[in-house]
């Protein structure tokens, strides 16, 4: 089992009345098993990987509760148009020539733009779910 440990890092947990503090945050597999202040006891134990934060902060991702992952195609196209032309007359006949190879291969470059960005999950209420589930997976 890999275990990492994050260091030298600020960090905000979203507890209510929680101040950021300076610490660290140890993962072992896919649980996080320690935040907290630097604690010289627990930096004894060997990790698979340690990461110098820098003063950085570290907080919980960020969820996406409504998004269109496979628009990222048409991201500033056809701006400043009233809602219902942009859809019928714009939006519509582009994904009209979507296949579904199309969609897997747009929602994973949305998933990869929400991972730099500190989404950690999404609600996507596209066309075609079965390839964004896919895309979704096969992205972690």
């Amino acid at each position: 089992m890999s275990s990492i440990r994050l260091y030298h890092a600020k960090i905000l947990t979203m507890e209510e009345d929680a101040e950021v503090f300076d610490g660290e945050v140890h993962i072992d597999g896919n649980r996080i098993s320690y935040v907290g202040e630097n604690n010289p006891e627990l930096n004894k134990r060997k990790f698979t990987r340690e990461i110098d934060c820098e003063g950085n902060l570290l907080m919980p991702g960020f969820k996406n509760a409504h998004t269109h992952s496979a628009m990222t195609f048409l991201r500033s196209y056809a701006d400043d148009m009233p809602l219902q032309d942009w859809l019928t007359k714009q939006i519509f006949p582009m994904e009209a020539k979507l296949q579904p190879d199309d969609i897997y291969w747009l929602s994973k470059l949305g998933i990869m733009e929400y991972l730099t960005s500190g989404i950690t999950s999404c609600f996507d209420m596209y066309l075609n779910t079965e390839m964004m589930a896919k895309a979704s997976v096969e992205c972690g």
